[in-house]
């Protein structure tokens, strides 16, 4: 994290050129990999001359005629070929989950599939700070938020809810009290579904006691160069990860990302906007030194946010689902995410981490793990003419030092910006853009992790169900 122009928190870019005149070196683009030579295309090329050396009616010419007709065929069918396996989501440079199609006026999480990848029934479910509280939406009313009755509640719904987010780990739970629900109306289960939220039903829950669910022990330190930052020691940061992209020279560092839980990663949209293949990647956990990696694994999907926007960076939010599970050790722990409700205020001291540039000018990520204390800067001052000039969407949030000096950098995209709270570290934001590193006036800029959370949910279930 130091000094220098506008960096987009973009991928590493391994060889960059000279910045164009009066650019100030502003924009950075993303990693790319060219995974291999672009496709034959042809082109059909005439003389100027009205002279044809022969005659299409000619042997020869009816011959070379008939080839550039075969080869057109065949690079039509390729290009449909191309499109059918990425219309159905089999192409390796599938970055998202098919395109739903829905009934007209769809209902959400009522119970009845209405859309053709249940998408309508998915991110049914929230935990609300700060207790952990478990509430879903009621199959009766839309967007109404129901607390679960802790009585009668059988022991495996705890487990059967987490496991549809991705948790492995046994979830505890609690049964908690509340003051903001004076009908005491709850949900109690009623009979089994293909749905979390259809197999419960609204009555006055017997002894106004709710349930409580926590679906893994994140966000805790099991041992105890970004810009201005220092080195880290093993376990601090276990939930960041290293996400690389196989060269001909190897695995190269492309962004970071968090994990949150034995299955998926929190990253930033913006770390494929190259069409690299899906096999291409890696995940590498565990570690504070890129040459000491030893806990890794492959990627079996890949999904971006479909409103993600390349001019203004907004919903740069992305998941990774990896294709074999971390091992949770002392090296290895995921973030928590945060629950509705919860905030991190403008002055709120939080950490940053990643592998990118210690060095704005520099060619090179750091091999080391680095990080560093930032606060978080309130959007409004982050949107004033001397800083961000209103370009800090509500989907955004700032974080760092308006007199420069800590940041993130390029290779830090996608990595975490966590803050402690309740005893535990949670992931408030994904690292996203900014202008040059450690610049004064021009702190990080992070996506707001709360405000992706139903997204988040959603796609996991999706995945899952899937």
């Amino acid at each position: 994290m130091d000094n220098t122009p506008r960096y987009d928190n973009a991928p590493y870019t391994a060889y960059p050129g000279p910045y164009p005149p009066n650019s100030y070196g502003t924009n950075y683009q993303p990693y790319t990999i060219q995974p291999g030579p672009p496709p034959p295309s042809y082109v059909i090329e005439r003389p100027s001359s009205n002279k044809y050396p022969f005659s299409f009616f000619s042997n020869r010419g009816s011959t070379i005629f008939g080839v550039i007709v075969i080869i057109i065929a065949l690079i039509g069918i390729g290009l449909i070929t191309a499109y059918k396996l990425n219309a159905f989501g089999n192409s390796s440079y599938t970055y998202s989950q098919p395109r739903e199609k829905c009934f007209p006026n769809k209902t959400l999480c009522n119970g009845v599939a209405e859309c053709s990848e249940g998408g309508d029934e998915s991110g049914c479910v929230r935990f609300r700070w700060d207790n952990s509280l478990l509430q879903v939406m009621s199959r009766r009313k839309e967007n109404e938020w129901l607390p679960v009755c802790s009585t009668g509640v059988n022991d495996n719904f705890a487990s059967y809810v987490c496991q549809r987010f991705g948790f492995r780990e046994r979830p505890t739970t609690m049964s908690v009290s509340i003051n903001d629900n004076p009908s005491n109306i709850g949900l109690f289960a009623s009979g089994s579904s293909n749905t979390i939220q259809g197999g419960l039903d609204s009555q006055t829950c017997p002894n106004s006691q709710y349930l409580a669910v926590r679906c893994s022990d994140c966000g805790r330190r099991k041992e105890s160069r970004i810009i201005g930052g220092t080195e880290a020691n093993p376990g601090d940061w276990p939930w960041q990860v290293s996400m690389q992209v196989r060269t001909e020279s190897g695995y190269e560092h492309v962004c970071g990302g968090t994990i949150v839980n034995n299955l998926w990663v929190v990253t930033a949209c913006h770390c494929f906007s190259s069409p690299v293949p899906i096999t291409y990647w890696r995940i590498v956990a565990g570690m504070v030194n890129l040459a000491q990696a030893n806990s890794m694994s492959g990627v079996s999907a890949i999904i971006r946010h479909e409103n993600y926007n390349e001019d203004t960076d907004d919903f740069d939010v992305a998941l990774m689902k990896l294709s074999n599970p971390f091992t949770f050790s002392n090296s290895i722990q995921p973030a928590c995410l945060p629950m509705t409700q919860q905030t991190f205020n403008p002055g709120t001291q939080c950490w940053i981490s990643g592998f990118g540039k210690t060095v704005a000018a520099s060619k090179q990520t750091s091999n080391v793990l680095m990080n560093a204390e930032v606060s978080i800067i309130s959007t409004s001052v982050c949107n004033s003419a001397n800083v961000y000039n209103n370009a800090i969407s509500a989907r955004m949030m700032c974080a760092g030092d308006l007199r420069g000096g800590r940041d993130s950098c390029q290779g830090d995209s996608g990595g975490p910006l966590v803050c402690f709270q309740n005893d535990r570290w949670y992931l408030a934001g994904v690292t996203s853009w900014g202008t040059g590193c450690g610049q004064p006036n021009k702190p990080g800029v992070y996506s707001r992790v709360s405000e992706f959370l139903t997204w988040i949910y959603t796609k996991i279930e999706m995945e899952t169900n899937r």
